[in-house]
């Protein structure tokens, strides 16, 4: 499962901005996760939710993910199918629309790790794909991804997996990304993208060079990096420790609460993710700057009592994260007021305690403590962190390093 996600996130860079090399940086600025990975959480969580693999559920799980972050680089068809189906559906309910597009394949890689059989994990494949793509190359693609992975976490050889695929599928797997390279352009669709991710595992030597392989064609880069990683990760079983590192660093807790439930119930504990870490302090330090949200994240801010917002963290909340002028407490829009001007900090303390039972109430939100108080209010980490004693047994609580500390 991370092998795919990371994959999606070094292929980001560069879906628009294709290169035709392995050497690159694997992460850059402008890395993140995309429709792919999204996609794929919400059809791991289909499959550890919905025993009867049903249509419903995985359009709840779909909808659910897609809600979190629309701005995830959806395709046009697809966007319109999540957040617009009475739109562009006679019937206003979201239909199959016969799509034989990538987007099939780049969902599918939890399917290949939770079942016993190769013909069970083709047909949920199918299932999971005929949601949406339910053109016979469009369920290809996800069957043969998920095929592949099966096969490959089952022990299988290059070989093997070569000519299982090769055979049930009818994919041209002979060439070579030296061949494919030169002459390949942006492909969406199963048939023209699909086999292109696998030459590049089978042509690979470990994890990192199948990612690097895939995106090297310069195709839809993401997507294939997805595919072939996915298919890495069950291969090798092995990604070096600071490539998991980083990319975990972008995912948000939703993500990684997944990925541990998911891991569980495909009874595999790679070494490389050290699930039982989630939630700790050591991961749940608020970024120095924040720049932007996920969906999901709420900006922790030191108000004053007048809701008069006009510097510090107070005027970041209010040009970046919806907080409004005149609200002195509590939530608006992706932010969260505490009043810190009103008195000593006898006079904040019930605010924070108002806070953190909001923060339990409303676990779905991941709350993004700033350094209250602690700037034009003129308290001290000493005085304040201490407020937030509470809060450290929160799962969806992230403070400064500096309360931690104290």
């Amino acid at each position: 499962m991370i092998g795919a996600i990371i994959g999606d996130i070094v292929g980001s860079s560069h879906e628009f901005n294709s290169i035709k090399t392995t050497k690159f940086n694997l992460f850059d600025n402008k890395s993140r996760y995309t429709d792919d990975s999204a996609m794929t959480m919400a059809v791991a969580e289909w499959l550890l939710d919905d025993a009867e693999h049903t249509h419903k559920v995985l359009e709840d799980k779909m909808v659910k993910y897609g809600s979190l972050n629309p701005g995830a680089g959806y395709g046009g068809m697809f966007f319109g199918w999540l957040f617009l189906p009475e739109k562009i559906f006679k019937s206003g309910k979201r239909q199959p629309y016969n799509s034989f597009g990538n987007g099939s394949a780049m969902r599918v890689s939890a399917v290949g790790w939770l079942f016993d059989s190769l013909e069970e994990t083709e047909k949920v494949a199918e299932i999971s794909a005929s949601i949406t793509h339910n053109h016979p190359e469009g369920i290809k693609g996800a069957q043969a991804t998920a095929a592949a992975i099966w096969l490959a976490r089952n022990g299988k050889s290059k070989a093997e997996i070569k000519d299982c695929i090769s055979a049930k599928y009818g994919y041209n797997l002979d060439r070579t990304c030296d061949e494919i390279r030169p002459n390949y352009e942006f492909d969406v669709t199963c048939q023209g993208s699909v086999p292109e991710s696998i030459i590049a595992f089978l042509e690979s030597t470990d994890y990192e060079s199948t990612v690097r392989l895939a995106v090297s064609l310069g195709g839809d880069s993401d997507t294939q990096a997805c595919i072939a990683g996915g298919i890495a990760e069950a291969f090798y079983k092995d990604i070096p420790q600071k490539i998991v590192d980083h990319a975990m660093s972008l995912l948000p807790n939703y993500f990684k609460e997944t990925l541990k439930r998911f891991y569980d119930a495909a009874n595999y504990h790679p070494k490389y993710i050290d699930m039982e870490q989630k939630g700790t302090k050591s991961e749940r330090y608020t970024p120095d700057f924040i720049r932007s949200l996920e969906p999901n994240e709420i900006f922790v801010f030191g108000s004053n009592l007048a809701g008069a917002h006009g510097g510090g963290a107070a005027r970041i909340a209010m040009d970046k994260f919806g907080a409004v002028w005149g609200q002195g407490v509590g939530l608006q829009g992706q932010s969260y007021a505490i009043p810190t001007m009103q008195g000593g900090v006898e006079t904040i303390k019930p605010y924070v305690d108002e806070f953190i039972e909001f923060a339990k109430m409303h676990p779905e939100y991941k709350f993004l403590v700033t350094r209250i108080g602690c700037g034009i209010a003129g308290f001290t980490d000493e005085e304040i962190a201490p407020l937030f004693k509470e809060a450290q047994s929160l799962e969806n609580v992230w403070l400064p390093k500096s309360f931690w500390k104290i």
